[in-house]
């Protein structure tokens, strides 16, 4: 059991390091703000999960302050994410700090009283109200396969995993983690799965043998950038863009740049090409 939990965990935590890489060259290529605050997710995840093996291998109560250190700052770059992710209105973006400090205070007087197993029932409660907006506040709706929906559907797939996880944590943790190995054996098990959703993600997008869909790449310019690109289309010169949005001509070379990148194109004849198939399929 001893070798099969340290094979186990060598191979999650290479495929947690694997992960990041990937998501750290495709936020290097395409420089999307979503996939950025995954990427911050995924390294506080990584940080959680490392915690949480030194507790299992020593005292968990003496390094309990630092397991709560790392919850903390996934409990607001989480939130930040998800809610970016899914379009939630901006005014509730203000409530995350104060639910945190709010969470931070319960736990550890809980704590302090030693009342460990309603620590994970405030969790739950916790992350319960956090998601609310999701469900009071209008959300975007995205057209399948585009890139908003691509992610959102990764995002939803490690939730679910997550949460199959933790539903499973109470009654193994009471029954079966007494035996030697089975703790660290589940969390290394945890910490493969919830990386396969993001790992297959980052296949798709940076090794696919296919280009982004036409209509995926006008998605992930800025609204600036869109603005740049039909001008850009219509035939005006770099000058004559920067006077017509009050902008200074650096400033369009930039977004110039920006918009190549993003859709993988290297002059203006492949964008005009892409706006016409954008207006075909009524996309602009």
């Amino acid at each position: 059991m001893q070798t099969l939990s340290v094979l186990i965990w060598v191979l999650a935590y290479s495929l947690s390091l694997i992960h990041i890489t990937l998501f750290s060259v495709n936020c290097y290529k395409y420089r999307i703000k979503i996939e950025l605050f995954y990427l911050i997710v995924l390294l506080n995840m990584f940080v959680l999960t490392a915690t949480v093996t030194v507790l299992i291998i020593f005292n968990r109560n003496h390094f309990y302050p630092i397991l709560l250190n790392s919850l903390l700052s996934l409990y607001i770059t989480l939130p930040l994410y998800i809610y970016n992710l899914f379009g939630v209105d901006k005014k509730y973006f203000k409530y995350i700090p104060i639910l945190v400090i709010i969470e931070a205070i319960f736990e550890n007087i809980l704590f302090l009283k030693g009342y460990y197993n309603l620590i994970f029932i405030s969790r739950i409660v916790f992350y319960f109200i956090l998601l609310i907006p999701l469900f009071i506040s209008k959300r975007k709706k995205h057209e399948k396969g585009t890139l908003e929906w691509n992610i959102q559907n990764m995002t939803i797939k490690t939730a679910f995993i997550i949460i199959a996880f933790m539903a499973m944590l109470a009654p193994l943790q009471n029954f079966f983690f007494m035996k030697p190995y089975v703790s660290s054996l589940y969390w290394a098990v945890f910490t493969f799965a919830y990386q396969i959703p993001g790992l297959l993600y980052c296949k798709n997008r940076l090794f696919s043998s296919k280009k982004v869909p036409k209509k995926d790449s006008l998605s992930i310019l800025s609204k600036r950038e869109k603005e740049v690109s039909l001008a850009i289309c219509e035939g005006y010169k770099y000058e004559e863009i920067a006077q017509k949005l009050f902008v200074s001509l650096s400033a369009i070379k930039k977004h110039s740049y920006n918009i190549y990148r993003k859709l993988g194109i290297k002059n203006n004849r492949e964008l005009l090409h892409i706006y016409m198939e954008a207006q075909k399929r009524d996309i602009i």
